[in-house]
């Protein structure tokens, strides 16, 4: 699996998997597009830009963690991760833009764009081309903090999640997350390009109710928790960090966040099994796996439970999962559940915003991304996102209550207060 074609295969049909078998019920959009000669230079999509009162630096750390094996490439002794660190900068901002999408994305943005998107054509879209609102190696703002750890779903990048990242840096949160090695195209600091490996597949010919592929599921969660376990141990100690961001880089007490293909129960399940962990906010509500005899858990904490506080939005167009009700009755601290009206599977994702752009630009009904999206409004969806993710970190971590989360709020009518 070294060639490029293969490598382009491996990478869009694991992200096919993610939006197909991961997230049941959702399919990647296809459609034609206008024509192309037509609308001259592709359109590049636009990140909103982040409202908090900090300017936000950027860098990537490479870790290895040599007590375990990699979970895909046995052979491999090691786990090798990429970092992506977001944090408050300090003093002007003379540093370079960072792209929107990490550098292994951008490499194979089209690649990575069709598993996601369905069958566009190479260039259609400048995805390379997109900028995020973050310095690079910036020096740290001397009062950052409290860390955020970010979870990320199976095959997804960081780089999707930059809107959610920015907007917690700029409020003041230094927020970490590791890209998946295997799953996805990733790029390590000096350049070296680690394309996904046909070991981080699902188990061939077997249904996804199988025993074999529940192995592999559950293998996935325990992966996701020992990643995140290992970067809170190490990323203080990571070479090359921007001057101020060691001292700032507190992990002893942090928060986490995570939604979609996974990622809110990885986030649950890294809570339950690591006491640094004091604050949880999952973006989907899947905790358990369909079977031809029902759901079943996939996780521990959804029979054991969680004393810390939880944060649980529900994306109004998808699917409730039936063993929701039973991780809720053991969630024993301070909870919330929220719901995004008519919001989509990718609501907590760049895709939010990205995608409609995306269809503008390419002459395609408005609706065309709906069964990613949803049909919630974008901008609202990220006012929504930025207002109760702070209010809720802030709460949990710095003791400062806003009252959002205390009932509806007439300015966020997108969100409706479940319990």
């Amino acid at each position: 699996m070294d060639t490029t074609v293969s490598r382009r295969r491996l990478f869009a049909g694991g992200a096919a998997l993610a939006a197909t078998t991961l997230l049941p019920g959702v399919a990647a959009a296809r459609g034609a597009p206008a024509d192309t000669a037509a609308r001259g230079r592709p359109p590049r999509p636009r990140l909103p830009a982040p409202t908090g009162p900090f300017t936000v630096g950027t860098t990537t750390a490479h870790l290895v963690d040599r007590a375990r094996p990699d979970p895909y490439v046995p052979a491999q002794p090691y786990r090798e991760l990429a970092v992506g660190i977001s944090y408050p900068a300090g003093g002007p901002a003379r540093q370079p833009v960072a792209p929107w999408l990490t550098p292994g994305w951008a490499r194979e943005s089209a690649t990575v764009m069709q598993g996601i998107m369905g069958e566009l054509s190479p260039g259609l879209v400048d995805w390379a081309g997109a900028r995020s609102h973050s310095r690079v190696d910036a020096p740290a703002h001397p009062a950052a903090g409290p860390v955020v750890l970010v979870v990320l779903g199976h095959w997804f990048s960081h780089g999707a999640l930059r809107t959610v990242i920015e907007g917690l840096a700029a409020r003041g949160y230094v927020v970490v997350a590791c890209d998946p090695t295997f799953e996805t195209p990733v790029e390590f600091p000096g350049g070296r390009l680690v394309p996904p490996h046909p070991g981080a597949l699902p188990p061939a010919g077997e249904e996804p109710g199988s025993p074999a592929f529940l192995a592999y599921i559950r293998g996935l969660y325990r992966g996701r928790v020992a990643d995140a376990r290992f970067v809170l141990d190490a990323v203080a100690d990571a070479p090359g960090l921007p001057p101020g961001l060691r001292a700032v880089l507190r992990t002893d007490r942090v928060g986490v966040v995570g939604g979609g293909t996974g990622a809110g129960l990885a986030c649950l399940q890294l809570a339950h099994d690591d006491p640094r962990v004091a604050a949880v906010a999952v973006g989907d509500l899947r905790v358990g796996w369909p079977t031809a005899d029902g759901p079943v858990p996939i996780a521990a904490v959804t029979e054991h439970g969680l004393d810390r506080p939880v944060l649980a939005v529900h994306p109004g167009a998808t699917d409730r999962d039936p063993l929701w009700e039973r991780q809720w009755a053991v969630l024993r601290g301070w909870r919330r559940e929220l719901e995004l009206r008519d919001g989509g599977h990718a609501w907590l994702t760049d895709f939010q915003t990205v995608l409609p752009d995306v269809a503008r630009g390419l002459g395609l009904p408005g609706d065309h991304f709906a069964s990613a999206i949803g049909g919630a409004h974008p901008p609202g969806v990220v006012a929504a996102r930025r207002a109760y993710l702070s209010a809720f970190f802030d709460l949990h971590l710095r003791g400062r209550d806003h009252g959002l989360l205390d009932g509806p709020s007439p300015r966020h009518r997108q969100i409706r207060f479940v319990r």
